[in-house]
């Protein structure tokens, strides 16, 4: 299993320090890189409706803008004892909620793109072992991406 080198935040590679990866529910699922490489929604277009007639009437130059995004990736952290996932677990929360002033580059080299987001919540964690010899555990972290870039 390779998980070195695939993806880095804050210049950090999360395997490396955190035991941390994105991980997928069942194999041959792509549900992180669909997440990251979705387009977001574009801004309202302002439009005026009469009741006099049909349709509505749009401005004549149409200017498409990109809503902000909520993005939400699936980790795993895995560790060799109770002691260290513990360890690794709260020290990478902690290393997504404080980021860089807050911001995280997100980088995956597959990809060859950064993203700049922030953490928004934590959800779904799932234990996938005991507490007993290698502990892992999965959960989705929700990010904020105020200015998509595509």
């Amino acid at each position: 299993m390779i998980l070195e080198g695939l993806l880095s935040i804050n210049g950090i590679d999360p395997w490396t320090e955190y035991g941390a990866f994105l991980v997928e529910e069942k194999p041959g699922d792509m549900k992180n890189y669909t997440a990251l490489l979705k387009p977001s929604a574009v801004k309202p277009q302002k439009e005026v409706s009469f009741r006099e007639m049909d349709g509505a009437k749009v401005p004549p130059r149409i200017v498409q803008r990109w809503e902000a995004r909520d993005v939400t990736l699936q980790f795993c952290i895995f560790a060799a004892d109770r002691k260290e996932f513990h360890a690794r677990y709260s020290g990478f929360l902690e290393m997504l909620r404080t980021g860089v002033n807050g911001w995280l580059d997100i980088h995956l080299p597959e990809l060859d793109r950064h993203f700049k987001m922030f953490y928004k919540e934590c959800s779904d964690y799932k234990q996938l072992t005991d507490f007993e010899g290698e502990v892992a555990g999965r959960f989705s972290v929700k990010f904020r991406e105020p200015n998509p870039t595509f």
